[in-house]
């Protein structure tokens, strides 16, 4: 309230008793004044109310603390000045008030003090996640400096995310575990696979799975560290009969020291200690309320095993033991069902049969799951009725050449789910024939493969970016290459004429592999466009064999051509293709010889081939080679560069003609790779 001056004339004596007296704040000013402080206590009071009201229904923890400093200004603990209700429960702290971090907890990380320190000193609020292994907790925090910058005080909102953090590590590892899976089909081969992962994954010793039968445990394979004898055995559990009464109880179970667990018979005792499994889990796998089979993990030296290691070895478990019976079951089908053998093999993928006019007949739950139909709801549908429409096409001349020539092929596609979304999967479609062997209906293996596409688009973009980027600056470079190569004189000593040589050169492969790159991404984009006009391929071809011969004095460039039609091309990216596969016909013939560039017209085709006489390229990698960044790893000279673009730029620049690739090869005889383009029409 502003205080007012008093005027000497204002000051009376007599009538007033004396008193000094303001004539300009009488008391009803006072009892206005009085009324307007009561009603902002009442309003601090509501306020401070409703603060509180709020700070403790938050379902996170708060708290606010005073972080301490030594004498160099390093953080080195720090006092709690206020917590909310549920602070407790999520940190299991009692009394914390006036306390530090210190007393409470004395191995508490220096990582928090260090975090916490810093906002106190600088003012920038952080958002972070960070185990507390002294509290036994995982903690989502957002922490921000409140008050004067020299108090040392950070309000810290924070949520135990332990539990979340559990499960995304355990969904994490079984996730790999289904990985290594997938493409097992034996049981041994299954078995080896999760024991060497749930060893490696749970910081283990030994690792094996045993099958009971007959009465006795049978250790088939087992993973173990170097220097551990094997313990892969059959072994009578009539000798154990204080292990059995355990299994047969069907709960997991564990071991933190076999020289005195009590649940341990003194022969089994004896066992683990010779064998150095001195610590174990074991998870016993039911079937039928018997037990059937137990994964045990185990140690040399006494571990307290946690309860999410536990929970980690009963998931394994239990998917082991379904692996297995699948793998079985899938072995014991093939030999009974030989047409739906390429149906059962993938039981992890979505599966469905369908006929020759498209009808699906099967499908399986992983299947419907995937478009997220019902079964029934599925097998109303043809599979064109859930195929993009811009697959379509493409997918209706594979599956007619299935059904022409019995070809089994794999397609990528995308696929409309019920509810409209499109998902990419990867196909394998195989051919089911009858008695007389003609295909009567085809078995597809159906995978999803939508996160891998949203990778690649990410990987296709980045890889268009960074090339866009380097161009500039490589041209450059390129020009000044060119220029000190130029202005060099007869007194510029030899080496440095050899090493400037050698620049350029180096420049020009980096150029190429940049154009390569821009190439590649542009095919991703579906932006690679082609400027058609009529050509006479025989020119063409003789300007490109003529330029590979000035690159080699090792090899023998021959054209063989005959009086061609024109075809509709574009120029520069049909010479980039010739350029590519002349040198490439150098590159894998690296003792010389002959090269043979022919041209010839078939019908309404015109094909040209480029042949050597080189390494040539085994049958299994010949389809790979068009795959874009393949490249064979076999090579017996070891000095072939490249990161395997050529080749699938080159196939999809004759694609985008309209035309067709491919290659003949015979190993150590040498390759031909050649294209066809359709022959120039009148309506062309």
């Amino acid at each position: 309230m502003e205080k007012k001056i008093l005027a000497n004339e204002d000051i009376q004596g007599g009538d007033s008793g004396g008193l000094l007296v303001d004539r300009g704040f009488g008391s009803s000013d006072l009892h206005r004044a009085e009324e307007t402080i009561r009603h902002q206590q009442q309003q601090l009071y509501r306020l401070e109310a409703q603060y509180n009201e709020l700070f403790n229904s938050l379902d996170e923890g708060f708290c606010i603390v005073e972080v301490l400093f030594d004498r160099h200004n390093d953080p080195i603990d720090y006092r709690f000045l206020k917590v909310n209700s549920v602070f407790e429960a999520q940190t299991g702290i009692e009394n914390p008030l006036g306390r530090t971090m210190r007393e409470i907890a004395p191995e508490h990380e220096q990582h928090w003090f260090d975090t916490y320190g810093r906002i106190a000193l600088t003012g920038e609020p952080e958002r972070f996640e960070h185990r507390a292994e002294a509290l036994g907790r995982f903690y989502d925090v957002y922490a921000f400096r409140i008050g004067n910058p020299g108090d040392g005080r950070v309000a810290i909102l924070f949520k135990d995310i332990a539990e979340r953090k559990r499960r995304e590590e355990l969904q994490a590892y079984l996730l790999q575990l289904s990985d290594a899976l997938r493409p097992l089909s034996d049981p041994i081969q299954i078995q080896e696979a999760v024991t060497r992962l749930a060893m490696s994954r749970l910081g283990a010793d030994r690792c094996f799975y045993c099958e009971i039968e007959a009465g006795s445990a049978i250790i088939r394979r087992d993973a173990f560290r170097e220097g551990l004898p094997s313990v892969a055995n059959v072994y009578p559990l009539t000798h154990f009969p204080m292990l059995t009464a355990v299994m047969n109880a069907g709960r997991p179970f564990a071991v933190y020291d076999a020289h005195t667990a009590e649940i341990l018979d003194e022969g089994l005792r004896q066992l683990c200690i010779q064998s150095q499994v001195i610590s174990f889990v074991g998870i016993p796998v039911m079937k039928d309320g018997n037990p059937c089979g137990m994964l045990c993990v185990a140690c040399c030296e006494p571990r307290k095993w946690k309860a999410e290691e536990i929970e980690r070895v009963q998931e394994t478990a239990e998917r082991t033991w379904i692996a297995v019976e699948q793998a079985k079951a899938a072995e014991a089908l093939r030999e009974s069902e030989e047409n739906y053998r390429a149906i059962v093999n993938q039981s992890i993928a979505g599966i469905l049969k369908v006929d020759l006019q498209g009808t699906i007949i099967f499908t399986n739950d992983q299947f419907c799951r995937m478009l997220d139909y019902d079964c029934p709801e599925l097998l109303t549908q043809r599979v064109n009725d859930i195929i993009f429409t811009e697959d379509r096409e493409r997918n209706a001349m594979a599956f007619q050449e299935l059904v022409s020539e019995g070809k089994a092929y794999e397609i990528e596609k995308r696929l409309v789910r019920k509810d409209g979304a499109v998902i990419w999967v990867n196909n394998h479609v195989s051919p089911i024939l009858n008695k007389k062997g003609e295909v009567e209906a085809a078995a597809i293996v159906s995978i999803d493969i939508t996160p891998q596409k949203e990778l690649e688009r990410q990987k296709d973009e980045f890889i268009g970016i960074a090339s866009h980027e380097l161009k500039t600056p490589i041209t450059s470079i390129k020009a000044y290459g060119q220029i000190l190569a130029g202005v060099m004189g007869q007194s510029v000593p030899p080496t440095i004429v050899q090493l400037v040589t050698k620049m350029n050169t180096q420049i020009n492969r980096l150029i190429k592999l940049i154009y390569s790159l821009l190439d590649t991404s542009r095919i991703a984009g579906d932006q690679l466009t082609l400027q058609l006009e009529p050509v006479g391929l025989n020119a063409l071809l003789e300007e490109h064999v003529h330029q590979g011969q000035l690159t080699t004095s090792r090899h023998r460039i021959t054209f063989i051509g005959q009086e061609l039609p024109p075809v509709m091309a574009d120029v520069e990216r049909l010479g980039q293709v010739m350029d590519n596969l002349i040198s490439n016909a150098i590159k894998y013939a690296p003792k010389g010889g002959d090269v043979i560039v022919r041209a010839e017209s078939r019908g309404d085709w015109v094909r040209v081939g480029v042949q050597d006489f080189g390494v040539g390229i085994p049958r299994e990698e010949q389809e790979k080679i068009f795959d874009r960044f393949y490249r064979i790893k076999d090579t017996s000279t070891g000095i072939v560069s490249g990161i395997g673009l050529g080749l699938y730029i080159c196939r999809e620049i004759i694609g985008k003609h309209h035309g067709r690739m491919a290659v003949e090869s015979i190993p150590d005889e040498g390759s031909t790779f050649y294209f066809e383009l359709p022959v120039c029409t009148a309506r062309q």
